[in-house]
């Protein structure tokens, strides 16, 4: 590689230089014909002229455009044999670095196994992210969705979201998040009122103060628990 770049860098030097040589011999040719002119050969000098035109462009085209094809030329070839494989393969480590990162997330696994129809193993690739981040609700709470509408479940979900809720002190909006998934639980898929009214309680009494207490409270009203 190092020797194909050497040689194709002495072509592009010896087209500039002659480039730059044509370019010279044109402008003494043009000098020598106005001296000519200057100095009394006006006859002679459209003949001269004519004769350094002619003679310079096709001596400029050889002498510049051979040199200039061949550089071309080598330089196609050394792309389409060096370059451009660099460049494929370059692109496709980048692309297979890419799809690397997305199959190492656990989430996309999750969901694969999910889309596979292997609840099971998505709800362990959930509680091994769990465990690694217990601040993150959201593994749990997949973990819960699943084993009550995919499992049919309604109770084992309750009690995943009991046991994180017991496991972890979480901040205020996840601890109500995980509380109403609890009462919505207890309300649309076991139909038990006295757990429910229990857990909306314990909702108002653990936030209190906060906007979750206030619309556990209100929830408590309409169903006369107050």
């Amino acid at each position: 590689m190092i020797i194909h770049a050497v040689v194709l860098g002495v072509l592009v030097l010896y087209t500039i230089f002659a480039w730059n040589s044509s370019q010279r011999e044109a402008v003494e040719a043009e000098k020598a014909a106005e001296e000519a002119f200057l100095e009394g050969g006006q006859g002679l000098y459209p003949e001269l002229r004519g004769v350094e035109q002619k003679g310079g462009s096709f001596s400029g085209m050889v002498k510049v455009g051979v040199p200039m094809l061949m550089t071309v030329i080598y330089g196609g070839v050394l792309t389409v044999l060096y370059i451009l494989p660099m460049f494929v393969d370059k692109l496709g480590e980048e692309i297979m670095g890419s799809s690397a990162e997305v199959e190492d997330d656990p989430r996309v696994e999750a969901r694969a196994a999910v889309a596979a129809g292997d609840y099971s193993e998505a709800i362990q690739v959930y509680r091994r992210e769990w465990l690694k981040n217990r601040e993150d609700r959201y593994p749990v709470v997949e973990i819960a969705k699943l084993q009550r509408v995919e499992l049919k479940s309604p109770v084992v979900a309750v009690s995943t979201l009991e046991e994180a809720l017991e496991d972890h002190e979480w901040a205020a909006e996840d601890g109500a998040f995980l509380m109403f998934r609890i009462a919505e639980i207890y309300e649309e898929d076991l139909d038990d009122r006295e757990a429910l009214i229990v857990t909306l309680k314990k909702v108002v009494e653990t936030l209190d103060g906060t906007r979750h207490s206030a619309n556990a409270a209100h929830r408590l009203r309409e169903l006369g628990a107050v």
